[in-house]
């Protein structure tokens, strides 16, 4: 038959919902072949009808489904659909090898996000943990299907178990066979617990039918009443998130990172991030790619600008310009700033650049020194959001850079007055939880739709222990001016618990899944935040960590994975 017209494919009642569909056609031997050409036949009609009505489905790879699934996904996409509607979960326990779950050819035709492999005692049962509460934590609805027992166990059970703990609408169809009948017959208390809408008597007729025509219709005409899709997510694609730690000179470390990252996909990180923060270093780069220069290029910046900026002098120069530090900042802004507006403007003519000429949505953390608030520049990407739109971007990035003691404040005028900027990173070093609040509170982003990639700038072990001497109950900290303030060990205790606590904070928010972090331990005191003379040791670095399988995997399939972010709309 010729296939359906193209007004089939226009989102409507279930744009944006992602529906989890969970379950598996068991073996020949556990059940009929007229069982199971029902499972495969309303799992072909439900695939279908979600994908007209401008839904999702999620499904975590079993091998029994997945054919139909991207069989669907490709005549959807013949005519004229897109990749994203097919959203693939798998363990890297098992896409370690390719024979077993072959994810370069499904991403042809879906989304596919590697999850990464436990390693602890039972790898299997706790990587298929990760993967299903990966799959729990972004599905608005879920429906459960058939399912195959193994070694006296099934996964239905346990995926249905997280989403009725999650609250989302669960439909549980056991007419069909498989675990999923054999779950009802045990547990006929269930009904109350699956908020799908439907009383107890209209979810014990779908639970017991065997009618796939029926119940693939029913289902989903249910689902189009729900209030699935909270706030602004405009499609079943995560909000994606970047957040670019500061730290000086070692976002050489994060530049690398990116351009690896850039290199190995071939795609553009600003393409793919509908919101860029950076604190610093980090603002630096955010400023950097929001005007379209590659992670290549930022890197290249720091490599034959990083020692302008941060000059390395000869030993007697070295002791001059630490008394000089004493009185005056040790760094001269206008060399820091000069070299800003060479880079960002090298491409645009020499013509100063805004905020608002960015790609994508910006969020670059600040302190307005007069006010003693945090301050943030933005892109104008809220309608109450507009006063920095017109902010020169060299302007902005030298504002989140003046770290006090190594410059001085920044000064920037804005539509009224001149004001005064230091270093954001003396509030938000990493600013993935100023993004995430920016997301929620302004975009109005669902948290479900949020999915956040944190790049540091390399760490070191870091304690307060070194401050404490024996007394006779123990342990205590010194409190004397000298011992905190010998080699800056008041700065680090409050830079290490400003940044340790936000971003488990920012993990805890949007939930351990959709919250990757990408950093390195290193030996204490290996680098500074003005060595530029490590340039190459951070960039290597970088390099290694963006490549390390676990990562990239994820990179590529939750964030450069080849579907572009909605262009933003701008005020």
């Amino acid at each position: 038959m010729p296939a359906s017209p193209h007004h089939s494919l226009i989102p409507s009642s279930l744009a944006g919902a992602r529906i989890w569909l969970s379950g598996s056609i068991p073996d020949a031997g556990d059940m009929t072949e007229t069982q199971r050409d029902a499972i495969a036949g309303f799992v072909r009609q439900f695939t279908r009808l979600i994908f007209e009505r401008g839904g999702h489905i999620v499904h975590g790879s079993h091998p029994s489904i997945t054919p139909i699934l991207l069989d669907e996904a490709r005549k959807y996409q013949v005519q004229g659909g897109s990749r994203d509607r097919l959203m693939l979960a798998v363990s890297r326990y098992f896409s370690k090898n390719p024979d077993n779950a072959p994810v370069d050819k499904w991403r042809k035709l879906a989304l596919v996000d590697e999850i990464p492999e436990a390693n602890g005692d039972q790898p299997l049962a706790q990587s298929l943990e990760l993967l299903r509460k990966w799959m729990a934590y972004r599905c608005d609805a879920i429906v459960v299907v058939g399912g195959k027992w193994w070694q006296s166990n099934a996964g239905v059970p346990s995926e249905l178990h997280l989403a009725i703990e999650r609250g989302i609408p669960c439909f549980l169809l056991g007419g069909l066979g498989g675990a999923a009948q054999d779950f009802l017959n045990k547990h006929l208390h269930v009904f109350s617990l699956l908020k799908n809408g439907f009383d107890e008597a209209e979810n014990k007729e779908i639970s017991t039918s065997d009618n796939i025509g029926d119940l693939a219709n029913k289902v989903c005409s249910q689902l189009e009443r729900l209030p699935l899709v909270r706030g602004r997510g405009t499609d079943g694609i995560s909000f994606r998130i970047l957040a670019l730690d500061g730290g000086g000179i070692k976002g050489s470390f994060t530049a690398a990172a990116i351009a690896s990252w850039e290199k190995q996909t071939g795609l553009r990180v600003v393409d793919h991030f509908d919101l860029i923060a950076g604190t610093s270093t980090g603002g630096i780069l955010a400023l950097g790619l929001g005007l379209g220069l590659s992670g290549q290029e930022m890197l290249d910046f720091y490599q034959q600008r990083g020692p302008v900026i941060f000059p390395i002098t000869r030993i007697r120069g070295r002791i001059c310009h630490t008394l000089r530090h004493i009185v005056w900042p040790k760094y001269s802004q206008e060399v820091l700033h000069r070299e800003l507006q060479d880079a960002f403007y090298k491409n645009k003519g020499g013509n100063p650049v805004k905020l608002r000429d960015s790609l994508c949505r910006l969020v670059i953390p600040t302190y307005h020194a007069v006010a003693g608030a945090s301050h943030q520049f933005r892109t104008p990407h809220h309608c109450d959001l507009t006063a920095d739109a017109d902010t020169n971007a060299a302007d902005a990035a030298l504002a989140t850079a003046a770290a006090p003691t190594f410059f001085s404040a920044a000064k920037i005028a804005n539509m009224v007055a001149e004001s005064r900027y230091f270093d954001g990173g003396v509030w938000a070093n990493s600013p993935a939880m100023a993004a995430i609040i920016e997301a929620v509170c302004f975009l109005r982003i669902p948290l479900e739709r949020i999915d956040v990639l944190s790049v540091g700038t390399t760490e070191e072990p870091f304690t307060a222990r070194g401050q404490a001497r024996p007394g006779l109950c123990g342990l205590k900290l010194r409190a004397g001016i000298i011992g905190w303030l010998w080699k800056g060990k008041i700065i680090d205790l409050l830079m290490n618990v400003q940044q340790e606590s936000s971003l488990r904070l920012a993990r805890n928010l949007v939930g351990e899944p959709k919250f990757l972090r990408v950093n390195t331990v290193t030996v204490p005191g290996s680098y500074s935040l003005d060595g530029s003379k490590e340039i190459g040791e951070l960039a290597d670095l970088g390099n290694r960590a963006a490549l390390e399988p676990a990562v990239l995997g994820q990179v590529k399939s939750r964030f450069l994975n080849g579907v572009s972010v909605t262009p933003w709309e701008k005020y």
